[in-house]
């Protein structure tokens, strides 16, 4: 399982972050990432597509 590392707003530091179980069919290409120390969602931009192996670090920052 591919994990992305990247600061959880709620717990305010660097978190490892997996795909949860999609409900919606879209298999590993699911935008939505979960935070696997308490859960928080985060969803990924749908034009964005990361590919990288496990244990790698993603950086994400808000446009603008």
């Amino acid at each position: 399982m591919t994990v992305w590392v990247m600061h959880c707003t709620h717990c305010r530091e660097e978190r490892d972050f997996e795909q949860p179980p999609c409900g919606e069919g879209h298999g590993v290409d699911c935008p939505d990432l979960a935070c696997i120390e308490c859960g928080m969602a985060v969803v990924l931009p749908g034009s964005q597509t990361f590919v990288t192996e496990p244990g790698a670090t993603v950086e994400l920052r808000a446009a603008g």
